[in-house]
């Protein structure tokens, strides 16, 4: 009888200590989370893809499903079939708040590396930005170099509606064919497309990053009205993305054997191209200042209109990041580098 009571006090200690550690771990937000990311194919998802291949998400106890998505990932955000858009622009889900899409922005991912291409024999007739004066142009639209583009040259005083010609397509790839052909003179490319470019005979002359000095492309973003397990998970995935941007910059190497996976049927120089092109920009930075900056210049253009109602701000939560930083900062107090990507924080995103 002593035998058994001291089994079932045994028991019960043991029950109620670990749900005490449960309690604890909740706490501490090292419980357990599970995220549902989107990206779309013809990127990849290059932090996310360093932050798995590190160990990064599992060292804050996250499990990330990625899920690639040649078209429509902003719908399946919008319908609940994933937590997070990973690289999908920044026109982009900006076109669906402007729509009343309850989107969140939390995070970023991609600047720059988006070239305008013309044949390479006529590359040395485009100097400035009036040389594309009286010229049909392939874009495809709302991509992100359609926005820099078209807005850079309304800065400049050039009517995007007279002055030159948009032939819009549906994919990079038509762009190309477009240029190459002759349908068009100049064509507004993408991230990963310079080997081919340079195959048919194209070369680019410009960038989105001499257009723009933050041109943005891909945020995260995720659904409004965010829960607290939620905020948790997101948190962590920044945490991850965060330390993940550290590895690119330091080992490029490391970014390319972590993307592999993610594009099986590629050779090494083109997967290469697509994550480590010099013009390419990973940061997880929300820059919140030149979303809002793409926001008027969509206005501008005339993509988005009848807005007055929507307070963009409404639709940042830049919390998890901030909180991502703060805890890389504790637990690496002697280390400059989480420092700097404060300061950076408060530059792009804290109002001065």
């Amino acid at each position: 009888m002593r035998s058994r009571r001291w089994m079932i006090g045994f028991l019960m200690i043991s029950v109620l200590a670990l749900a005490a550690c449960g309690e604890k771990n909740a706490a501490s937000g090292k419980e357990s989370s599970t995220l549902r990311v989107g990206y779309g194919q013809l990127y990849g998802a290059p932090l996310a893809d360093i932050a798995r291949a590190e160990g990064f998400f599992e060292d804050e106890n996250l499990e990330v499903e990625m899920i690639s998505f040649t078209s429509g990932g902003l719908d399946a955000l919008n319908s609940d079939k994933i937590d997070i858009a990973l690289t999908f622009g920044t026109a982009g889900p900006l076109n669906y708040i402007a729509q009343g899409a309850d989107f969140t922005f939390i995070g970023g991912h991609m600047e720059g590396g988006q070239p305008v291409v013309t044949k390479e024999e006529n590359a040395n007739k485009y100097k400035t930005l009036e040389d594309f004066k009286g010229k049909k142009i392939a874009t495809v639209r709302l991509g992100t170099l359609d926005v820099i583009f078209k807005s850079a040259l309304d800065d400049a005083g050039i009517d995007i509606q007279k002055d030159v010609d948009f032939v819009e397509v549906k994919s990079v790839a038509d762009v190309l064919e477009a240029v190459q052909s002759g349908k068009v003179d100049v064509g507004l490319s993408n991230t990963g497309h310079l080997t081919k470019t340079e195959q048919i005979g194209l070369k680019p002359i410009f960038w989105s990053n001499d257009l723009s000095q933050n041109d943005l492309c891909c945020r995260v973003t995720v659904r409004g009205n965010i829960s607290s397990d939620k905020a948790v998970a997101y948190k962590k995935f920044m945490k991850a993305l965060i330390k993940a941007e550290r590895v690119k910059l330091e080992n490029p190497k490391k970014n390319l054997e972590a993307s592999k996976p993610t594009f099986k049927q590629l050779p090494e120089e083109r997967v290469n191209e697509i994550v480590n092109e010099k013009h390419l920009i990973n940061s997880a930075d929300p820059n919140k200042k030149e979303v809002v900056n793409t926001w008027g210049k969509m206005q501008d253009i005339g993509y988005i209109k009848d807005v007055d109602n929507i307070d963009l701000d409404d639709h940042f939560n830049l919390s998890m990041y901030e909180e991502a930083i703060d805890e890389l900062i504790k637990e690496n107090p002697n280390d400059d580098y989480y420092k700097k990507v404060l300061k950076r924080f408060n530059k792009q995103n804290v109002q001065s």
